[in-house]
């Protein structure tokens, strides 16, 4: 027995489905069990592939994390090595020194930035793991059409 059809705005909404699958008349309490939980699983498998594509998305942020960190890492051994150590030595070419300096501190710069968009973008995805559901539920009514009927 299929649920029943609306408009694609508002049948993009699962709860709407959930909710009307509870409401709805049935001949016996098996085809309403029946109904409630094919409609139940019909939308948890959509919000199962939606959190899966979060964990996805959250490993790759954790991946290009790293290699941030490792880059941050590398231009600080470069400042202390090709900056610092050579302001120690009495004999050198503080233009080119300098230079360096300046070179390092805008790769630093950049790297700072890519960490601060990260670091959005993390919490972004952790706003929407905490509540799978609700994220799913926000994206599909927003975007109807990412929604196909339960």
């Amino acid at each position: 027995m299929p649920v029943f059809d609306y408009s694609p705005a508002v049948a993009a909404d699962p709860e709407v489905y959930r909710i009307h699958a509870r409401e709805e008349s049935y001949p016996n309490s098996v085809a309403e069990q029946a109904e409630i939980k094919r409609v139940d699983d019909a939308v948890f498998d959509r919000v199962r592939i939606y959190e899966n594509s979060l964990v996805d998305s959250s490993g790759a942020l954790i991946e290009r994390g790293a290699a941030l960190a490792k880059g941050a890492t590398d231009i600080e051994r470069a400042v202390r090595e090709e900056v610092r150590h050579p302001l120690d030595n009495t004999r050198i070419d503080l233009k080119k020194v300098a230079e360096r300096y300046t070179a390092l501190r805008s790769r630093a710069q950049e790297q700072i930035d890519a960490l601060e968009r990260l670091a959005r973008e993390a919490e972004w995805l952790a706003e929407k793991a905490n509540d799978p559901y609700a994220a799913y539920r926000a994206l599909v009514v927003r975007y109807p059409a990412l929604s196909k009927k339960y």
